[in-house]
This record gives C-alpha cells, sequence and structure tokens, in this order.
C-alpha cells in the first residue's frame, strides 16, 4: 500500500513540476524582500520617533507649559538617497529642535573603502538662511533596525520664526565649512504647513 502511494507520488513528479515549484519560491522570495524592503523604508522604530527629554523640556513639563509642533520635511532624504531625516519636533518657548537623521548601513563600507574607519564619522549642523549654522546640543546614536542606523539631535536656541529655510547638513569626518557638505537636506521652509505633536505615553515616561 505505501509503496503504492509512493509510486503515485513520483509518477506525478515531472520537471515541470518542479520547474514550477522552483519558479513560484523564487517569486515569493523576491516578493518577501521587496515588501520588506519597502516596509522598511518607511517605517520608523519607536526609538527613532518621539522626544529626547533634555533638562529644559523636563523642566517646562513640571511646570506644565511644555507645548511642541511638528511637521512633515520638505524633502525626506538627500540626492543620492543615503540619509533620510524624519520627525522634526520644536518646542517654540524652549526654542528646541530634536530631529531623527538615517542612513544606509552599506554607506559605512562604502566609506571604508575610501579610507575611513569602522564608525561613520558625521557632523551634523543646522544651516539657516544660507548665512548662519547651528550645532546641536546632544545625540544619541547608533541605534539599528534592519538595514538602516539611526541618529538622534537635539538643537537648542533655534527660533524658528527668524528662518525662511532650514538645511540638514552633513559631513564626514573633520568638517571644512568653506566646502559643500556630503549631504544637505532641506527639511523646513517658512511656508511649511505645521501640526501641534501630542506627547506619547513614552514621551511623558522620560520627561519625568
Amino acid at each position: 500500500m505505501i509503496k503504492k502511494i509512493f509510486k503515485k507520488f513520483l509518477d506525478k513528479i515531472t520537471f515541470t513540476n518542479i520547474f514550477k515549484a522552483i519558479g513560484t519560491a523564487i517569486i515569493l522570495l523576491v516578493v518577501g524582500m521587496l515588501a520588506f524592503r519597502l516596509y522598511t523604508l518607511n517605517h520608523y522604530p519607536d526609538f527613532a520617533r518621539g522626544i529626547l527629554p533634555t533638562d529644559t523640556l523636563k523642566s517646562a513639563y513640571a511646570d506644565g507649559s511644555l507645548s511642541a509642533i511638528t511637521w512633515e520635511p520638505a524633502v525626506e532624504y538627500d540626492e543620492s538617497g543615503d540619509y533620510f531625516v524624519h520627525q522634526p519636533i520644536y518646542f517654540p518657548e524652549e526654542k528646541t529642535l530634536i530631529i531623527t537623521v538615517r542612513y544606509n548601513d552599506s554607506l559605512l563600507e562604502e566609506l571604508r573603502h575610501e579610507g575611513g574607519g569602522d564608525t561613520l564619522q558625521m557632523d551634523v549642523s543646522l544651516y539657516a538662511d544660507g548665512t548662519e549654522r547651528v550645532h546641536p546640543l546632544t545625540y544619541s546614536y547608533n541605534y539599528a533596525y534592519g538595514i538602516y542606523s539611526y541618529r538622534r539631535y537635539v538643537f537648542e536656541g533655534v527660533e524658528l520664526s527668524d528662518y525662511e529655510y532650514l538645511y540638514l547638513d552633513i559631513y564626514h569626518g573633520e568638517p571644512d565649512y568653506n566646502t559643500a557638505p556630503y549631504s544637505s537636506i532641506e527639511f523646513y521652509k517658512a511656508t511649511t504647513p505645521t501640526s501641534a505633536y501630542k506627547l506619547t505615553s513614552a514621551d511623558k515616561k522620560g520627561l519625568k
């Protein structure tokens, strides 16, 4: 009985069926990889979102006066697609701006071949109206998810209403501000629509 069943099974196995099975498996694999690629392209994990609780923000939150705005970046990534910016959050009273920078991990390997080290050395600053450069107060970095790494920056002393536009400039290694940056992303324009940013439970927990 078992031999008959096994023989029938073998009789049904043909080269055509084998090729069909292999072809279907390849298609499913490619579709799965593309779906994952699209998901990671548009997905920012929890650690890459929300606020970074500075002493200034904690003090304002304790006083019950903390409010913020956010907006969709005017440009979300640079021309080469190496760097992305996400979820700017601005606190008008505290003049504090928080922003997330994301880059593809393959960039490190590319720069290593050009003589870079094992760590991506980034100098990130705001370039306002082509005249003023603002450096971050602090940052937390090398969060990783999928094929991307994330760095988060806090800029203080930023009076957003004074600027027509803001660029995020990225240099590698020791920066020479008299030369063009490796990447420059125009993420804010004065005409950009903004909306109120609502503190999440994670934000509130960090501010306590």
